[in-house]
């Protein structure tokens, strides 16, 4: 009878245990305060206020306008890490969802070590992953039991971070991968969370010069990308925020406001980052940030990216004795050659991933090929700071009336003739299904001299073309040529007219362009 008593009293305190366990996460109350600020209280299953914050939402910001400032610090950097190292090491996934808290257990966290490593590559800024997919979180937060302080290694790597970025003249940076939505972890009080831990991440560490926010289409659908980046400007002014727009080469901008304009291990276009561009009818000035991977992996199920050659590529380190592949360091030569590309297609920064493995400490072949690759760039003279941008001349045709033989399935408001004149790369006019010709007509308002074109196409599909003026009502040829491509400057005997054309009367495909430009002479 006893024993079974002691066994029935085991059982129930196990089950109690396990209840309050899956009860104990805190929880986190928003209310408005009549200052206009958002007050996040943090409040134990038992009721208990844990910690209060006050977020500025009401004071919202922009991106910077020109390349000055803050943005130009940023830019000055060049060459940076970013260092993904959280419970994937552990879990063996490019996108864990881990949910044991004891799994991550670093042995020889070198945090120190770290830093060195990127000191010694030539690395002006960093980024840790605080908080990837699993939503683990490399600190005590008072709005969450997933963190170190639930786990064998209580360190808050975080601040640590931070602290050993500081002594070595690295400007230390968090990353912060959003929940809460249809896509990735639904959670009814996500929006409260986030805005508690990014507080947190932003008002515990003192200055933090960069924040990188990512997968902005996980976020809850309460939580606008607007107030994100005015919950950090406002707690860190000096702040770079970034909203990661994704696999993709900078022409499209998903995700705004951002001050930077990224793809993950996708180059600029081959014409060139344009990093002046309008978003909701205002120009600003948006640098390019290339992303590219130093490790490689067997395992294809682990990572959705590959390398230019061939290889699966790896955010994260893998490393030995887990029960799954361990990651290789990308040769430092191919490295190289990737990074170059990127710097000469105009990427203003490129932010090399790296990490320690799951002992916490760097292995020896990872930091032989940072080093390897610190000393090529240096040589080559990339690290150095560039001239500042100037801004480009505005066109004569943006914004003005236009028209075209025909347009995409009649989608005049997708694809229509103004989307190539509006000065946004992200933007296009598609002529008529089953087109092989087709033109588009400007009509600058007056008899302008012009001199220059400008013309940005899409997918290489144009073979005959001619840059074209309006004498009476015949057309005369400014200019002539075959191909098109990304980005092609025409310079021409300036000619003064009223209205001007392209006039492709040759292509593989349906015509499509990106923007045509028309310029005046230089004076």
């Amino acid at each position: 009878m006893i024993r079974t008593m002691t066994r029935l009293l085991f059982s129930t305190l196990a089950i109690l245990a396990a209840v309050l366990l899956q009860a104990g996460e805190p929880k986190v109350v928003e209310q408005q305060r009549g200052d206009g600020l958002t007050e996040l209280r943090v409040v134990s299953d038992a009721g208990q206020t844990l910690a209060t914050y006050q977020v500025d939402l009401k004071t919202h910001h922009e991106p910077a306008t020109n390349d000055s400032g803050l943005i130009r610090q940023w830019e000055n950097h060049r060459f940076g890490g970013f260092f993904c190292f959280n419970d994937n090491q552990y879990d063996g996934h490019e996108l864990s969802q881990n949910k044991d808290a004891k799994l991550y257990r670093p042995t020889q966290l070198d945090v120190a070590g770290w830093a060195v490593t990127m000191k010694n590559a030539g690395m002006k800024y960093t980024v840790l992953t605080v908080r990837h997919t699993s939503g683990f979180l490399l600190w005590d937060s008072a709005a969450s039991e997933f963190d170190v302080a639930s786990s064998p290694n209580q360190t808050d790597v975080a601040g640590e971070f931070v602290k050993q970025c500081r002594k070595q003249g690295i400007a230390p940076g968090f990353y912060y991968c959003l929940w809460g939505g249809k896509a990735w972890m639904p959670h009814p009080n996500a929006r409260a969370i986030i805005l508690a831990q990014l507080h947190e991440l932003a008002s515990r560490y003192g200055e933090i010069p960069y924040f990188w926010i990512d997968m902005p289409n996980w976020r809850p659908p309460d939580l606008s990308t607007q107030e994100i980046y005015d919950a950090i400007k406002n707690q860190q002014p000096q702040a770079v925020v970034i909203l990661n727009q994704s696999i993709q080469n900078g022409r499209v901008i998903s995700y705004f406001p951002t001050d930077v304009v990224n793809g993950e291990v996708a180059l600029p276009p081959a014409g060139g980052h344009q990093p002046f561009r309008r978003v909701n009818g205002k120009r600003y000035y948006l640098p390019f940030e290339f992303e590219p991977v130093s490790q490689s992996i067997r395992d294809a199920t682990m990572t959705p990216t590959t390398t230019p050659w061939g290889q699966i590529g790896a955010w994260f380190t893998f490393g030995e004795g887990k029960g799954f592949p361990a990651s290789q360091p990308i040769p430092a030569k191919q490295l190289f050659a990737w990074i170059k590309q990127a710097y000469d297609r105009g990427s203003a920064n490129v932010f090399l991933s790296l990490a320690a493995d799951h002992t916490g400490s760097m292995r020896p072949d990872d930091v032989r090929q940072l080093g390897e690759l610190g000393k090529m760039l240096r040589e080559a003279g990339l690290l150095e700071v560039p001239k500042a941008t100037v801004p480009p001349a505005v066109s004569l045709a943006m914004g003005k009336p236009a028209q075209a033989s025909g347009v995409w399935e009649n989608n005049v408001p997708q694809y229509g003739p103004a989307a190539a004149f509006d000065d946004d790369p992200a933007t296009r006019w598609g002529g008529p299904v089953g087109a092989r010709a087709g033109w588009l007509e400007v009509d600058l308002g007056r008899e302008t001299a012009v001199s220059c074109a400008v013309i940005q196409e899409g997918w290489d599909r144009t073979r005959r073309f001619s840059v074209q003026y309006k004498v009476g009502n015949d057309w005369k040829d400014a200019a002539t040529g075959t191909t098109i491509g990304e980005n092609l400057k025409l310079k021409f005997a300036p000619v003064t007219a009223r209205v001007f054309r392209l006039n492709i009367t040759d292509a593989t495909d349906v015509p499509t362009i990106w923007e045509f430009q028309l310029f005046p002479p230089k004076k």
